[in-house]
């Protein structure tokens, strides 16, 4: 009976916090569901529905197909970059001879604590054509003959851009999985020396069964985050040149905000919303093969 109270008291204190959650969370994404079925822009007073001819018309959009295309490489890219440079970073980090650790660890947090904005903005100066560092370190180092429009580029907007992200959020991967090697056995490494095992053995039979819930977790947040990323893509290229780098949140915003067609940036939301579930949902199923094999 005690118990009975407990737990019911426990809910009475939790059901503020959910419906508060309900109404933040759960509110706006019902709305945008709807919309997606309405015609809405800024001249209409009110909104008319149209059903499923919104969606017909964004597969009918080359600028939207293309969005999908390029959500799908800058999700890929990033994704990539950000979880080998962690996890290569975290790695050397572990090993007994690197020293002055918790100073390190400190300034390759830096690009995760600051601002997107803020990170974005620098780097944007940074790629600069006439007085960018960066084409002035290649040009250095006679790895280029002229200054690179990187950002107005077609051909290298999207990897320029992909590398910022990776700057951002390889901080995230590195905690995550030196925070997972903490937790690593030193009992059972001892054991694999003891077995004759070498580095190589000791980390695909020890280190790596122990951080993969780690890493697999790691990257699901990963890929969900970039999927709906929007600050670099639009401090740094708006999505362009030529649509070369325009993500789906890119394009949502621009329906939106720049053409103010409500019912077909929600119907592009919702497309990106399903696009997120089915690749956790895909995700997470793939993870849990791997672990019964």
């Amino acid at each position: 009976m005690k118990l009975k109270k407990i737990t019911r008291s426990g809910v009475l204190y939790v059901v503020p916090a959910m419906l508060i959650i309900a109404l933040v969370m759960l509110y706006p994404l019902i709305y945008t569901l709807v919309m997606g079925f309405f015609k809405n822009t800024l001249q209409m007073r009110t909104p008319v529905f149209a059903g499923f001819s919104q969606y017909f018309k964004l597969f009918n959009d080359e600028v939207f197909i293309k969005s999908i295309g390029n959500t799908v490489v800058w999700t890929v890219g990033s994704v990539f970059l950000q979880f080998v440079l962690g996890f290569m970073v975290a790695m050397l980090l572990h090993q007994p001879f690197v020293k002055f650790k918790a100073l390190l660890r400190i300034l390759l947090m830096v690009p995760w604590v600051l601002p997107s904005i803020i990170g974005s903005s620098v780097w944007k100066w940074m790629y600069n054509a006439d007085y960018g560092i960066i084409n002035f370190l290649l040009k250095s180092l006679h790895i280029i003959d002229s200054n690179r429009t990187w950002l107005s580029n077609p051909k290298t907007a999207m990897a320029a851009v992909i590398a910022v992200n990776a700057w951002k959020m390889f901080p995230f991967v590195l905690l995550m999985i030196e925070a997972a090697l903490q937790g690593v056995s030193k009992d059972l490494k001892e054991a694999a020396i003891i077995d004759g095992s070498g580095k190589l053995g000791i980390f695909r039979n020890v280190t790596w069964p122990s951080i993969a819930p780690a890493c697999y977790s790691v990257l699901l947040l990963l890929m969900i985050w970039t999927l709906n990323a929007f600050t670099f893509v639009y401090n740094l290229t708006l999505g362009g040149p030529a649509h070369a780098t325009e993500v789906m949140a890119m394009f949502i915003y621009n329906k939106a905000f720049t053409q103010f067609d409500f019912g077909m940036a929600s119907a592009a939301s919702t497309i990106l919303f399903l696009l997120s579930i089915f690749v956790s949902i895909f995700y997470i199923r793939m993870t849990k093969k791997n672990e019964e094999i």
